[in-house]
């Protein structure tokens, strides 16, 4: 039961083992009336059929007689299914009907004077019966009296038959019944659980940030919890904006101090004390290198959506493109751009900005002439290259590449930490990150974002 999770088919599994139960129990309760009844129904046809014997018969001259005239047809076609005899208290048959066609009536004892009783027998030749025997003591106009046994038996095959006919059509009946209230239930859930799969739907718009908050009118059972999802959805914001503040005044207030040293030490800078400075510079590189990878790496988020907008992509490679060709103006890079008109990111702004901005700048630092940058999106994926024509990327600087303070190239002015922040971003986003070649000639970086939020 564990491995239902659907609310509704836990509903409509439930009430279909209540339905079975209860319709088993109902289908037992009127079998068993049904049957009763035609028990008793033959019972009483089988007293009838005994009391009309009894009244054909005919003792004139001393010597009982049944003349057929007055009986149950029945009684006179062979192997109807209906048969009688009349015994005295020799056990001799005064009388059998025709329908035992020359066969004796199947049973071998006699009932006693006054005594009635009904017998289920089971003899070769005949079909299940059940018989009824009275005995009687008859008395003759001459005064002398004999006892007999009138004996009917009826077979059981119409009213086995008409039971199993009952029992199939109750059980069709039955079936019909459940699966129709199995479907109307269905339908009923589906209605009233309309309001719980809006709420699944605004929950995920708002994980892919196409919704701000969650809206409209909910029944009264789950409008609490419709209510704590937006207080939860404004507390992460305010959460995330104020962790944000928090990071942009942590990077001042260290980034300034870091800077002042470098300055004091290279104004004090004396030629004996060039070995100790050169040893404190490098360490005031090394703390300004780690403060801003983890600076760097603390912002990027990988943010659920709550609150936050689809972000254009376009818009922010072509401001980037800007900032870089001033950058590096001396070098005259052509970047190439083709993204997407509908290219979007499911996420944090933040996030984007420095995953294109790591890359596009790896791409004019280590090109030669050419960069080209790609982008689209799917509703559930970004995917985004960056190649330039530089000396390319092997297996071996692959493998280093993405760890904090490696770099491909030695040459070119770096900390090493952008591939890096790249990487636990695009891990945060639980997207793929991979390194090929590029069309161009040299590297090719290939990042694929998940939107945010998504499992």
């Amino acid at each position: 039961m564990a491995l239902v999770r659907s609310l509704r088919a836990r509903v409509v599994l439930w009430v279909s083992v209540a339905l079975v139960v209860l319709f088993a129990a109902t289908g037992v309760v009127l079998d068993v009336a049904f049957r009763n009844s035609l028990d008793e129904a033959r019972r009483e046809l089988l007293k009838v059929q005994v009391l009309g014997l009894i009244g054909a018969v005919d003792d004139a001259g001393g010597q009982l007689s049944v003349p057929t005239g007055n009986l149950d047809p029945q009684l006179q076609v062979a192997n109807s299914g209906t048969y009688g005899a009349l015994y005295t208290d020799d056990g001799g048959a005064v009388w059998q009907s025709l329908s035992l066609l020359g066969r004796d009536f199947p049973i071998d004892y006699l009932a006693v004077a006054g005594d009635e009783r009904f017998e289920r027998l089971d003899v070769p030749g005949f079909p299940p019966l059940e018989a009824f025997l009275k005995g009687l003591t008859w008395e003759f106009s001459s005064g002398r009296a004999t006892d007999v046994t009138f004996a009917i038996a009826l077979s059981l095959e119409p009213y086995n038959e008409r039971q199993a006919a009952f029992r199939r059509i109750l059980i069709g009946w039955f079936l019909g019944i459940t699966l129709t209230m199995l479907v109307v239930l269905s339908g009923l859930l589906t209605f009233v659980l309309l309001p719980l799969k809006r709420l699944e739907r605004q929950v995920r718009e708002v994980e892919a940030g196409e919704r701000v908050k969650l809206t409209g009118r909910y029944p009264s059972e789950i409008i609490g919890l419709a209510d704590n999802l937006n207080t939860l959805i404004d507390t992460e914001r305010r959460r995330l904006s104020r962790y944000r503040n928090t990071l942009d005044d942590l990077a001042h207030s260290l980034k300034t101090p870091l800077a002042a040293m470098r300055t004091l030490l290279a104004e004090q800078r004396t030629k004996a004390a060039e070995p100790a400075q050169d040893a404190l510079n490098r360490e005031l590189e090394r703390m300004d290198q780690r403060v801003s990878y983890q600076l760097r790496r603390a912002r990027a988020t990988g943010a659920s959506g709550l609150g936050t907008e689809p972000v254009a992509v376009a818009p922010i490679v072509d401001d980037l493109k800007q900032t870089l060709d001033k950058v590096y103006r001396d070098k005259r890079v052509r970047c190439s751009v083709e993204v997407a008109p509908n290219a979007v990111f499911r996420g944090d702004p933040g996030d984007l900005t420095e995953v294109l901005g790591n890359l596009m700048d790896n791409g004019y630092k280590y090109c030669k002439a050419r960069v080209r940058v790609t982008a689209h999106s799917t509703p559930e994926r970004l995917v985004i290259t960056v190649g330039d024509d530089g000396r390319g990327i092997t297996a071996d600087e692959a493998a280093t590449l993405f760890q904090r303070g490696k770099r491909a190239d030695e040459s070119v002015p770096g900390q090493g930490i952008g591939l890096a922040v790249v990487r636990e971003t695009v891990d945060l986003y639980r997207g793929t990150l991979d390194v090929g070649r590029s069309e161009l000639g040299g590297a090719e970086l290939r990042v694929e974002l998940a939107r945010a939020g998504l499992l």
